[in-house]
C-alpha cells in the first residue's frame, strides 16, 4: 500500500532504550530519566499535537509540569565534535 512504512516495534524500541540509555547520565534523578523517556516517546508517537498536555497525557502523567524546563545544564552539555 503507496504510503506505509512497516516498522519493528521490537526493533525500535530496542534502539529507543539504548539512545536513552546513553543519555541516562545527563539526569541526576531516576524519575528525570523517566520523563525524559516519556517525553521522547510522545514526540516519537502518534500523539497529533507535540505540546506539553498531550504529551503528558499519552504518557499517563496527569500534568504536564514535568515536561516543561526539560533543558541540559551547561556542566552536562555533549560536545558536538
Amino acid at each position: 500500500m503507496a504510503g506505509t512504512v512497516e516498522v519493528d516495534v521490537w526493533a525500535a524500541e530496542l534502539e529507543l532504550e539504548l539512545v536513552l540509555g546513553r543519555v541516562a547520565g545527563l539526569f541526576g534523578r531516576v524519575d528525570l530519566r523517566w520523563r525524559m523517556r516519556d517525553y521522547v516517546r510522545g514526540l516519537l508517537g502518534p500523539v497529533t499535537r507535540k505540546n506539553g498536555w498531550q504529551l503528558a497525557e499519552y504518557a499517563g502523567h496527569r500534568t504536564p509540569e514535568g515536561f516543561y524546563q526539560r533543558r541540559i545544564s551547561p556542566e552536562h552539555e555533549i560536545p558536538l565534535e
